[in-house]
C-alpha cells in the first residue's frame, strides 16, 4: 500500500493501525496536496490524504475517488509562550497586527489563504516564507508567528491558540482510485484522528465549546 501524505499529525498512528492490519503502508511525503494528487491518478501512489485550503480548491484529477474526512478544520497560531495574546485561549488577528508571519509557499493555497483573512482584517502582514520545520525554533525565540493545524501540541516555548472567529479553514480529504482502496483505509485514518484530537488540549476545548461545524468523522 503505498501512501501519499501532507503533514499531519494522524500520519503515524494511521500507519500504525494499517500495519497492524497487515496493509504494509510505504510512504511519501510532500508539502503539495496536488502533487500528491496527480501522483494517485498516474498510478505512483494508492491512496493519499491531504488537505485543501479554504476559497484554493484543489485540482482534482479525473477519475479519483475522494472521501472527506473533515469538512472543516478550523486553522490555530502558533506564537511564542511569552506573546501578551498567548495569554489568552482565543487570539484576534488584531493581536497579531505587529508580528511577522512565516508562511511556506509551497503549501498550495495557504499563501494565498492568508493573506486574504490577513488583508481583511485591515492588516499588511510582514511575511518571511520558510518551511515549517524552521517554523517551530523561529516562534520559539519569537521571530514570527505561523498558521498551525489544531493537533499541533504547544511546546516550552511556543503556546497553540484558535483565532477568533475561526477565518482559516481547511478540508481532509482522502483520495484513491477506487472505492475498494478507500475503504480498506479510512476507518484507520478516521481512529487516528480521533486520537491526535484528544491529545491536543487547545482543538479539545475548542470542541467542547460547541464550535460550528465540529469535525469529528463517522465511520462509513
Amino acid at each position: 500500500m503505498r501512501i501519499g501524505s501532507t503533514a499531519s499529525r494522524a500520519l503515524a498512528g494511521w500507519l500504525r493501525r494499517l500495519r497492524r492490519h497487515c496493509q504494509e503502508p510505504t510512504l511519501h511525503m510532500d508539502v503539495s496536496a496536488n502533487a500528491l494528487l496527480r501522483m494517485v491518478a498516474d498510478g505512483q501512489l494508492d491512496v493519499a490524504f491531504v488537505h485543501e485550503v479554504e476559497g484554493c480548491p484543489l485540482r482534482v484529477p479525473e477519475g479519483l475517488s475522494i472521501r472527506v474526512l473533515v469538512e472543516r478544520e478550523p486553522q490555530f497560531v502558533s506564537l511564542p509562550a511569552d506573546h501578551p495574546a498567548a495569554a489568552h485561549p482565543v487570539v484576534h488577528l488584531s493581536d497579531l497586527a505587529g508580528d511577522r508571519w512565516m508562511i511556506d509557499p509551497a503549501v498550495d493555497g495557504e499563501w494565498d489563504a492568508v493573506r486574504r483573512v490577513l488583508r481583511a482584517a485591515g492588516i499588511n502582514p510582514r511575511v518571511l516564507h520558510g518551511d515549517y520545520h524552521t517554523a517551530a525554533s523561529l516562534v520559539a525565540i519569537g521571530e514570527v508567528v505561523t498558521v498551525c493545524q489544531p493537533t499541533s501540541l504547544p511546546r516550552p516555548e511556543t503556546a497553540v491558540r484558535r483565532l477568533y472567529g475561526d477565518p482559516l479553514g481547511v478540508r481532509l480529504l482522502l483520495a484513491a482510485r477506487t472505492d475498494t482502496e478507500l475503504e480498506g483505509v479510512y476507518p484507520d485514518l478516521v481512529e487516528a484522528y480521533r486520537e491526535v484530537v484528544g491529545q491536543a488540549p487547545a482543538y479539545r476545548e475548542w470542541l467542547e465549546s460547541g464550535g460550528p461545524g465540529l469535525p469529528v468523522p463517522a465511520l462509513p
